[in-house]
């Protein structure tokens, strides 16, 4: 990493920061591509279906890592509308925002207890939050407004650009399976989650308490750490604790930098912010989308979407942030996010459920 980027965010900032994070979108606007037509052909009565084409977009994550910029360096604390001072500041903003009435499709997540749990939804209204701000700037063009209350300021800087373009290289030399295609896919994709990763861990310790020696120290723990220890039950001859253990840190005086494991949620955040970002250009339209025919959003997920109309040829390709299409589809019915039913035009049956593949 180039010197003096990745700052170790710690205490209000991380915790502020951290409720902007959230991830894909994945969801159904139309749940079968039937027309409520039929055709009677030789006296048979048949259903009419839209032919749909499912796109992928190539290695999202990285690309955004690659060609977007990153928040780096010392966060400065603000109070107030820093647009008035700054038009195109950089960072993190708690805002009142408030959403377009006749959006189709809402574009900004944030998460609500319901009685089954905190949920991730994109929905209308107003509301109170932290983001992004390369996000908020994009929701403006959708009709989206904000309140900024307060922030955190950032550098830019393009950190990853140099990595991702050596990986995405040697993935490109080897077919799909290879197992270096797999490692480098590994070593772009799993990279943004390393950052967004919490500042606490979980230790687990036995101690045998016929030995005296592991008996007081089990004691000493309970007195000195109690606060940490999450549970603890007996096992035989053995006590089983489970407590937190928070990441310790050392700070260079000179640089006044903290230094650690590499942990920073706001690299995390901007990574799938900026993908969802990436991902709005499908949502509402094609108006921000050159030489592209109108089409009706049937699915999305986090990297891919399922329309009618075929993207025009500039934006397919192999490279990173390019889509590849995946299937022309004749038949397909979504019932719920992760659960679908495709019938390909090369015949060919896929079914998802959750994670389940067939």
């Amino acid at each position: 990493m180039p010197k003096n980027t990745i700052y170790q965010l710690l205490g209000n900032v991380e915790r502020d920061i951290r409720q902007s994070y959230t991830g894909g979108a994945v969801d159904v606007f139309i749940p079968s591509n039937r027309r409520n037509i039929i055709s009677l052909i030789n006296s048979n009565i048949r259903a009419l279906f839209t032919k749909l084409f499912s796109y992928d977009v190539n290695s999202l994550y990285p690309f955004i890592m690659a060609n977007r910029p990153m928040p780096v360096g010392k966060p400065i604390a603000f109070e107030g509308d820093i647009t008035k001072i700054d038009p195109q500041a950089f960072g993190y903003f708690y805002c009142k925002i408030t959403s377009p009435d006749n959006i189709k499709h809402p574009l900004l997540q944030r998460k609500i207890k319901t009685s089954e749990g905190i949920r991730t939804i994109a929905g209308l209204g107003s509301w109170e939050g932290w983001i992004y701000s390369e996000e908020m700037y994009n929701a403006i063009k959708y009709g989206y407004t904000f309140e900024i209350i307060k922030g955190y300021e950032f550098e830019r800087g393009y950190i990853f650009k140099e990595y991702i373009e050596k990986m995405y290289a040697l993935r490109m030399e080897y077919p799909k399976g290879s197992p270096m295609n797999l490692i480098a896919k590994l070593l772009m994709n799993s990279l943004y989650g390393k950052f967004g990763m919490r500042l606490e861990t979980t230790n687990v310790d036995i101690f045998d308490s016929n030995n005296e020696m592991e008996l007081e120290l089990f004691n000493t723990i309970l007195d000195n750490y109690g606060e940490s220890v999450q549970n603890w039950i007996k096992l035989d001859n053995f006590y089983i604790t489970v407590r937190k253990n928070f990441i310790l840190y050392s700070h260079n005086e000179s640089e006044d930098f903290y230094f650690g494991i590499d942990v920073n949620i706001a690299i995390a955040a901007a990574v799938t912010s900026g993908s969802r970002i990436w991902m709005s250009l499908f949502k509402n339209g094609n108006k921000f989308i050159k030489d592209c025919p109108k089409f009706n959003l049937y699915y999305s997920d986090t990297d891919n979407v399922v329309i009618d109309k075929a993207l025009p040829s500039y934006m397919v390709g192999n490279a990173l942030g390019q889509v590849k299409l995946e299937y022309i589809i004749k038949k397909a019915v979504f019932l719920s996010p992760k659960v679908y039913a495709l019938l390909t035009t090369d015949k060919e049956l896929i079914i998802k459920c959750k994670g389940r593949r067939e």
